[in-house]
């Protein structure tokens, strides 16, 4: 049997969903890289939409609200991969890594279909773009969507290759942007779904 949520408790689901996304972005941040699934799977429930769910923004009629978005322009003519949302840097002691931006600064207003369906933010060396909608939906399990990640290499300064996965730290930018999209959001008064007594 469905249940059905009335406005405030699904306004409460929703808070719930930002709150604990934001513990497992800490918990993440203090080195624990296991939650990245957990991140994505209450990112899901926010945004996805299937056959026997409606996703949370959808439910509230939240559609109009824009989403900050980060991601740089992809170049098409550009040879190399394509790592919209991240930075590279290197270290001594760790090497090439890439790392998310956690900056307000750079940010854009765009549309929620855009920031999750639309918007590639990663295109790798095989030429395979990825959503944050795709990578996401992958990292939860509620899709099939094998991330290759042979397509994202760097050469050190002896021209050795090494492999390094951009997907955990695109992950807390996607969850970085979002929390930021919702922070001084009422969701309440935003809400266009209207309490049924």
């Amino acid at each position: 049997m469905k249940t059905i949520l009335n406005k405030p408790e699904l306004v409460s689901l929703l808070q719930q969903q930002l709150k604990d996304i934001e513990i497992l972005c800490a918990e993440y941040d203090n080195g624990n890289k296991s939650v990245v699934p957990l991140i994505a799977e209450k990112i899901l429930v926010i945004f996805h939409n299937t056959d026997h769910s409606k996703a949370l923004l959808g439910q509230l009629k939240l559609g109009h609200l824009e989403m900050y978005c980060c991601s740089e322009v992809y170049n098409p003519k550009s040879l190399t991969n394509f790592i919209g949302l991240l930075k590279l840097g290197h270290k001594a002691e760790k090497g090439w890594s890439y790392s998310a931006r956690l900056e307000i600064s750079e940010f854009k207003k765009v549309s929620q279909e855009n920031w999750w369906n639309n918007k590639k933010v990663i295109i790798d060396s095989d030429g395979i773009a990825f959503t944050r909608g795709k990578i996401v939906k992958s990292l939860a399990g509620a899709e099939h969507l094998p991330l290759n990640t042979s397509g994202w290499t760097v050469k050190d300064a002896e021209g050795n290759k090494s492999t390094i996965n951009p997907i955990p730290e695109t992950m807390r930018q996607i969850a970085f942007e979002l929390l930021e999209s919702f922070r001084n959001v009422d969701v309440d008064k935003e809400s266009k779904l209207h309490n049924k007594d």
